[in-house]
């Protein structure tokens, strides 16, 4: 007869599986931390690994942590030669005990402990590989080459709201005897949104024609915040702005990628204030020293002009008066030959005049005697043609009864009284007939 086959209940089966895990030693593990959730009194966590290239993880491993444990072990990362925060993203090494969570059947790993040296030497590599990267496309020195105004007194800040960078920056501008204008655009500058929120202010402030820099600054603090101002997204924000930007971040010994790639890294809020407040002093002398070198430029230029304008007025003085006495000469020179051909021509015109004068008294009589002539011979002709004289040599002249002239035969017809007139007297007489040639 077989034996029946023995059955286990799933919290006995899972019960097992726990107590054979519990005998597992503790391992050190090392992967990426994907996510981080802080309940009540556990962390839970999970890391994973992944594919050079690819977001996606090829294997991943829930972890829990209990609230007091993790707050140990953050406080050894905060306190290592190189402090830095546990927050996703961050390559780790944590020393890790195998146990499972019986009520979903899940395999959930116990922190212990992490490595810092292990994450520190990865934040290094991590930064150097950023740096490596920003040197060959030419980052580092792209922001750097932008010409800083020599007046910059309009500042665009990004930084905390109601911080006390905001009032250390500002209070060192107010003081200065310049006017600044500050623009500001808040942001966060600690926790996994500072990348993403400075980004968008500095879009803000370079959509501003106005803006003549832009100022990054943070106060004192935790030295684990740092690290957030190592984000290659950020450095290419700010590398590639067209606006010279200062950094301020607030630490005096440390540099994060980000003061690599600004135009300008001061070591603090008051110090990236003072330099701005140097720029505008210094191209303040500058102005100051191009109105003074224009200021006596001028006066030299106006000292030449006088002298060349006095040597000028004196030759022309001399011109003048050489041109005077010049043309006074030919003056006196026209007046006397004009009064000479003045004289000249009235003589002759009033010889002309008398010529005239003669020869109106002579020519007068000669025209007339020619006027008396032409009217005699006039008078001679009229009255070798006058209708009297030719009578007078035997000729008659024969009028119809209107008086007028019978010059041919075509004239007449029959019945017409005609009157011929003859030296001595006249006839009538009545046509009877008209014969042509």
């Amino acid at each position: 007869m077989e034996q029946p086959i023995r059955t286990y209940s799933v919290l006995q089966y899972m019960t097992s599986i726990s107590n054979k895990l519990k005998g597992t030693p503790p391992v050190w593990v090392h992967g990426v931390i994907t996510q981080i959730a802080e309940k009540q009194k556990i962390v839970y966590m999970s890391i994973a690994d992944f594919a050079e290239g690819d977001v996606k993880p090829i294997a991943t491993i829930a972890l829990s942590c209990f609230a007091g444990q993790f707050a140990a072990l953050r406080q050894k990362t905060e306190n290592a030669p190189t402090p830095f925060t546990i927050k996703e993203q961050l390559k780790v090494c944590l020393l890790i005990q195998a146990d499972v969570y019986i009520p979903f059947g899940k395999l959930q790993a116990k922190v212990l402990d992490i490595d810092p040296v292990y994450t520190l030497g990865e934040l290094a590599i991590t930064k150097a590989a950023i740096l490596k990267k920003l040197a060959i496309e030419g980052l580092l020195e792209k922001n750097k080459s932008i010409p800083l105004p020599p007046m910059p007194l309009c500042v665009g800040l990004i930084t905390g709201e109601g911080t006390a960078a905001y009032k250390d920056f500002t209070t060192r501008l107010a003081a200065s005897p310049f006017r600044f204008s500050v623009v500001p655009a808040y942001a966060k500058m600690q926790g996994n949104d500072t990348e993403s929120s400075v980004i968008a202010a500095l879009e803000s402030l370079t959509a501003n024609p106005e803006i003549d820099v832009i100022c990054i600054v943070r106060g004192g603090g935790s030295k684990t915040d740092l690290n957030y101002f190592d984000s290659e997204a950020l450095c290419r924000a700010v590398a590639n702005c067209h606006i010279p930007v200062f950094t301020g971040i607030g630490h005096e010994i440390d540099k994060s990628l980000l003061d690599e790639v600004a135009s300008v890294s001061c070591i603090t809020p008051t110090d990236c204030a003072k330099r701005l407040v140097e720029r505008a002093t210094e191209g303040w002398n500058r102005l100051e020293q191009c109105a003074l070198d224009v200021v006596n430029c001028a006066k030299e230029k106006l000292a030449e002009e006088k002298s060349y304008l006095t040597s000028l007025g004196t030759q022309l003085q001399r011109g003048v008066i050489t041109r005077l006495h010049r043309e006074n000469a030919l003056h006196i020179q026209i007046c006397t030959s004009l009064k000479k051909d003045i004289s000249f021509i009235v003589k002759t015109e009033f010889e002309r005049l008398d010529r005239n004068e003669e020869g109106l008294r002579q020519g007068s009589r000669k025209i007339l005697d020619l006027e008396k002539s032409k009217f005699d011979l006039t008078e001679t002709r009229v009255k070798a043609v006058d209708p009297q004289t030719i009578i007078a040599r035997g000729y008659t002249l024969t009028l119809d009864s209107n008086g007028n002239f019978v010059r041919n035969a075509r004239q007449l017809k029959e019945g017409d009284v005609l009157k011929t007139k003859f030296s001595d007297g006249s006839v009538e007489s009545r046509v009877t007939g008209v014969h042509s040639n």
